[in-house]
Order: C-alpha cells, then sequence, then structure tokens
C-alpha cells in the first residue's frame, strides 16, 4: 500500500510537470543545499523529464523536475516491476566494495568458485563466530567468504586489538580461530586495515555484525544458516 501511495503522488507530480522550465543537475543541486547546506549529496542525475535522484549514501531522495518537491521512497517501474531505487542502492555498495584491496582482507576461496560474499565481521561477536563455524559448508558449495575485519565497538576495544594484532601475523586465519574462541592473541603492531574498514562500513551503512554483502550489492543482515545464504545467491 505504502508504495501504492508512493507511484500515485509520484504520477500526479509527473502530470503536472509538462511545461516546466528545463533545469539543471546544477539547479537542482543548488536548490537542495539551499534547504539542507550541511548534507553532502554523493551524486546527483536527472533520470527523467519528471525527476532528479538525489543520492546520500545509501539515502535516495527524487527532486522533481521543477524543483518543488523532494521525494523519499521506492521508485518501481510498473512495467517491469524493477525497485529502480533498491537497483541505485545496490549498484552504490557495488562501488564502494570495488575499493577493497584483496590484501586487505581476509579470503576463504573453495576449489571452484561459484558466488563470493564480503562478510564484515568482529572476532567478539558470537553470531559473527556461528557463521564463521560454517565456513566449510559454504566453500563446499563453492562460495568463497571475504572477510573484513570491522571492529564494531570502534578502535578503543579489545576485539579491535585482537583483530589488530592477528593482522600482523603470517598466519592470519590460524589465529583468527583463536580469537573467535575468545583467545587473547598476543600484542602485535603493523600496518592494518581496521580503520579504514571503519571508514568502509561506515559508508555502506554497517551497523552490526555480521553483514553479508552479495556480488550483486544485496545484504543479508546479520547471521542466517549457509542455506539461507544458498538461497538467497541462487535466486
Amino acid at each position: 500500500m505504502k508504495y501504492l501511495l508512493i507511484l500515485s503522488f509520484l504520477a500526479l507530480v509527473s502530470c503536472s510537470q509538462q511545461n516546466d522550465q528545463n533545469y539543471s543537475i546544477k539547479d537542482a543541486q543548488d536548490k537542495f543545499f539551499k534547504t539542507y547546506p550541511d548534507l553532502k549529496i554523493d551524486s546527483i542525475e536527472k533520470i527523467n523529464n519528471s525527476f532528479f535522484e538525489i543520492l546520500i549514501g545509501e539515502q535516495i531522495f527524487y527532486l522533481t523536475a521543477d524543483l518543488n518537491y523532494l521525494l523519499a521512497g521506492n521508485i518501481i517501474e510498473l512495467n517491469s516491476g524493477i525497485n529502480l531505487t533498491q537497483q541505485k542502492i545496490e549498484s552504490f555498495r557495488l562501488s564502494v566494495l570495488e575499493k577493497l584491496d584483496n590484501n586487505n582482507v581476509i579470503i576463504y576461496k573453495p576449489k571452484r568458485t561459484d558466488h563470493v560474499i564480503t562478510v564484515f565481521t568482529d572476532v567478539s561477536c558470537p553470531y559473527c563466530k556461528k557463521l564463521h563455524n560454517e565456513i566449510p559448508d559454504l566453500l563446499q558449495n563453492n562460495i568463497e567468504v571475504r572477510y573484513v575485519l570491522f571492529p564494531r565497538n570502534g578502535i578503543d576495544d579489545d576485539a579491535y586489538m585482537n583483530m589488530a594484532s592477528l593482522w600482523c601475523s603470517e598466519n592470519k586465519k590460524e589465529l583468527l580461530e583463536k580469537a573467535f574462541e575468545g583467545d587473547f592473541i598476543d600484542e602485535a603492531k603493523c600496518d592494518n586495515p581496521l580503520s579504514a574498514n571503519l571508514e568502509l562500513a561506515y559508508a555502506l551503512r554497517v551497523n552490526g555484525t555480521p553483514m553479508i554483502f552479495t556480488e550483486s550489492g544485496k545484504i543479508i543482515p546479520g547471521y542466517v544458516p549457509y542455506k539461507q545464504i544458498l538461497r538467497t545467491l541462487n535466486n
């Protein structure tokens, strides 16, 4: 019902815009900043004759072509049934994840890779441990797992120290097992990606662990059994 109300309003607005002035992207941007000067726009584009699309992190807004109305909600293309808003969000997530350096993740790779998931994980998180215990099942089903070490409580935390120390080892996976079991890793210092991971998590609105991102940009929040992950990936 919510989507139908939004679509009805969009159709009404669209019908009233046939004689609008042809405003540019800069006009739309200036109009937005006049009302919201403290917000940072990640991207803005004119998606058709009726709307400008404004991306702020994972939030998407639509400014009508006459620059009078700002809408928050999902736009669904009725002919195809495609949720254009969700499609844009997923594309944004992928653009952020593409910045991940393979040297900054811990990779569990199967003999043959059919799908890849990127998991923000914290060794102090019990549900992360529960998911970690299912890695053999994921690998057996040709799922590559890419771990992003994410200290959900920030840098002033024992989990941060544990993950930073294990990162400095040649045996990251072995020490990761120990950390998930609650063992404290001997302190070691080196350059590590944890601060960069925090920034990445902020950009992706990661607010808990584990947070799973699929190769298409969808998210699986929290722990789910590996069979459910497989169903999501194969749908």
